[in-house]
């Protein structure tokens, strides 16, 4: 042992034993008899290097990888990695220069997925020397890959089992839409937060009257012209009110009774008295003019034979007077509830802007104009026409893209979804029998699973797995999914090598004298990661061995996974099993600087591994990060950091301390073997006194209490254990043996 404590010598060193006489294998070949234990890696993004949440989350897990293994359990520790989706495309195509789909075509499709393919393998390359680097001994050689063949082909069966089970449909639906990526964005890709921006308050002119108005609020200006109806709440009280206007003529504007004073007093800053007060209900079915119907040829278009378009429609769930004005909006096609509200008065979910956002042709003056980008223009036109009652500026939680983090719209598409939201109970029940750590966890899952709609699964994308469903070309309600490579041979196909696209799109085959192409979306990413329980299993021979390992007995993810990859590994084992995928869970939090703001790149707080082990070590890390309360966030301190180096110092010298001592006393022909034997307890060392019966009684006790948390996965409690024995020997028993000695 060297006499300094210096893990940058050490460590490399280590490793190097452990690579040079093959120390993992030997290990798993040693337990390959055991009891059986299913590990299940969530899959980093191949994004590039390891950041230091990917190090803490990995670190964590090698604790019970190491545990089990020296409790002789064979240990399934295949790695894996998520590939596919937005994160590698949008890095391929900065590589590129390729800002928009057009971009991509013009590049060339099979160019563009090939440079994909290989950006993941290399950065795959690049995070498994990161994870040896940090010690941590899964499987990395045989990680699974989410663009093999094998695995694309597991996920298809997932979409088979689904069609086959009556639990996949096609649907239009106004959905978040992320328009820097033209692709439908499911609830668990859109990430709230603080965005800044002019909210509108505007007036339609009710039909049948001389002067009367419906004043609405609104925070997405973009969404005006898609307007087919305002609702409002039936039981809330309304007051119409004869409204001075800047240039002293007069309006009588409509306007819920709480709200008068705020937005006709405070925000629009007009004399006003009141001329009428009803309820909501007397408003009912009542018709006004879109101050647009004319000059847009498109909305005109789409209120024809609409018996309810500009109608007030009732609405007690989504109106009430807590801000705005008391009348709603209602754009079925730009907002999920505004669908609602307008499938149940049968309007349609309209809405043509293309899938960057922008206003088509048939848009008048706002022609060429890009959705929420643009909202500032659309501001001053309604005010240059009069049309506009007051704006005000307002910060609220909005929805972003995960990946492109761009504010994101609702846009009605048509997609494929699975059908899942009458197993919510099953599901719930489900998690009532995993063990959660912490228990807090627990809860939060429930509460997202009770709250769950049916998922979209399509993404209008490149890269990724592609979506198995062959459509008849002359009758869209005529298709067949396909679970394999075999599946498609039978069918009279011919199958490229790499089933990406657009490779995969070439395929086509023709049944009963029909044509079937494929769809031309791929799915969505999560999907790959939701797969991984079963398709990480994917190299094992037969059906009887694949139900010795499933499900998984432990799992371990931040606690962002609740709405993530907990969420899909859940839905898709539910769909594919009929039961969970996971056994035990334990979850941790996000790493924050001191001041408790989450790392990010765009903050520039970002800490690399490297920066903890270029200077003290993979072992200081992994212990300092091992201690963080289950769930709880880590507040990053350089000062815990060096206390936990100072610990393991005080382990390397205690430990040359007991060799050095042994020396000695073997020097003087005591047999010190005989120390480490089987058999040897406090009872049969005659020659021990209090201060060894003491130690060893501290020691067995915290092994027992040990075993007992890492039993239960209460990973957290297990380095203070240890920290305990290690301090309680340096500073109380070496002092009271000195003499002794």
């Amino acid at each position: 042992m060297n006499e300094k404590f210096d893990p940058l010598t050490s460590e490399p060193q280590i490793q190097s034993f452990w690579e040079t006489q093959s120390i993992r294998e030997k290990v798993v070949a040693q337990n390959e008899n055991g009891e059986k234990f299913f590990f299940l890696q969530g899959p980093p993004y191949t994004s590039g290097k390891l950041h230091l949440g990917h190090a803490w989350n990995n670190c964590l897990k090698d604790v019970v990888l190491r545990y089990k293994r020296m409790q002789g359990f064979n240990v399934w520790d295949r790695g894996g990695f998520d590939m596919h989706g937005l994160p590698t495309e949008s890095k391929v195509m900065a590589k590129n220069d390729l800002q928009l789909k057009p971009d991509i075509i013009k590049f060339g499709e099979a160019k563009f997925s090939d440079e994909c393919k290989q950006f993941c393998l290399d950065m795959m390359d690049a995070m498994n020397l990161d994870l040896k680097r940090l010690g941590v001994s899964m499987d990395h050689d045989n990680a699974y890959k989410p663009i093999d063949n094998d695995y694309m082909q597991g996920i298809w069966k997932l979409i088979k089992k689904a069609d086959e089970k009556g639990r996949l449909y096609r649907g239009k639906r106004t959905m978040g839409w992320d328009p820097l990526y033209a692709t439908a964005l499911a609830k668990h890709e859109m990430e709230y937060k603080e965005f800044t921006h002019d909210s509108v308050f505007v007036k339609f002119k009710l039909v049948d009257t001389e002067n009367d108005y419906l004043v609405i609020w609104t925070t997405t200006p973009w969404t005006l012209p898609f307007n087919l109806a305002v609702m409002v709440n039936p039981e809330v009280e309304y007051v119409k009110s004869k409204v001075t206007l800047k240039d002293d003529s007069v309006e009588n504007w409509i306007v819920a009774k709480p709200l008068v004073g705020p937005l006709l007093g405070s925000v629009a800053n007009l004399e006003h008295e009141p001329v009428a007060e009803f309820k909501g209900e007397a408003l009912k079915g009542r018709k006004y003019e879109h101050f647009w119907v004319n000059s847009i040829p498109a909305l005109k278009t789409a209120c024809e034979g609409l018996e309810n378009a500009h109608t007030v429609l009732m609405s007690a769930e989504h109106v009430d007077t807590s801000s705005g004005s008391g009348l709603v909006h209602c754009a079925p096609g730009c907002g999920p509830e505004d669908y609602e509200v307008g499938h149940k008065n049968g309007l349609i979910p309209f809405n043509d802007i293309d899938e960057h956002g922008f206003f088509p042709d048939t848009f008048g003056e706002l022609s060429g104009l890009r959705a929420v980008k643009d909202d500032p223009k659309i501001v001053r036109m309604l005010k240059e026409q009069g049309i506009l009652v007051a704006k005000s500026r307002i910060t609220h939680e909005y929805p972003h893209g995960e990946r492109s983090q761009e504010p994101i719209i609702f846009r009605a598409t048509e997609q494929w979804f699975f059908k899942i939201e009458d197993l919510k109970a099953q599901m719930v029940a489900s998690n009532e029998k995993i063990n959660w750590v912490p228990e807090k966890s627990k809860n939060a899952f429930h509460s997202w699973l009770d709250n769950l709609r049916d998922n979209s699964i399509t993404k209008q994308r490149f890269w990724g797995t592609p979506a198995p469903i062959w459509v008849n070309v002359l009758d869209k309600e005529d298709y067949i999914v396909v679970d394999s490579i075999k599946e498609l041979t039978e069918l009279g196909a011919t199958v490229p090598e790499n089933l990406h696209k657009p490779y995969i799109d070439e395929v086509t085959f023709t049944r009963d004298g029909k044509t079937y192409k494929r769809i031309p979306d791929v799915l969505d990413v999560w999907i790959d990661a939701g797969s991984a329980s079963w398709n990480c299993l994917n190299t094992l021979k037969t059906e009887e061995e694949f139900n010795e390992w499933f499900p998984a007995d432990f799992i371990l993810e931040g606690k962002d996974q609740i709405r993530g990859w907990f969420n899909l590994l859940t839905i898709a084992s539910i769909i594919m099993f009929d039961k969970p995928a996971f056994e035990n869970v334990f979850v941790h939090g996000f790493i924050t600087g001191v001041d408790g703001v989450k790392m990010s790149k765009s903050l520039g707080n970002i800490i690399s591994p490297y920066e903890v082990t270029d200077k003290y070590g993979a072992d200081t890390l992994r212990y300092y990060t091992s201690k963080i309360k289950a769930g709880e966030d880590l507040a990053w301190s350089w000062d815990e950091v060096k206390q936990h180096y100072r610990n393991l110092s005080i382990l390397h010298n205690v430990g040359n301390y007991m060799l050095d001592l042994a020396k000695q006393v073997e020097a003087d022909g005591f047999d010190v073997k005989s120390l480490v034997a089987s058999d040897v307890t406090i009872e049969t060392m005659s020659a021990a006194g209090n201060e060894e019966k003491y130690i060893l009684s501290k020691l067995n006790s915290n092994l027992a209490e040990m075993t007992k948390l890492l039993d239960s996965y209460e990973l957290h409690k297990v380095a203070t254990q240890f920290e305990e024995v290690l301090l309680e020997f340096s500073r109380t028993y070496i002092q009271a043996i000195r003499d002794k000695v």
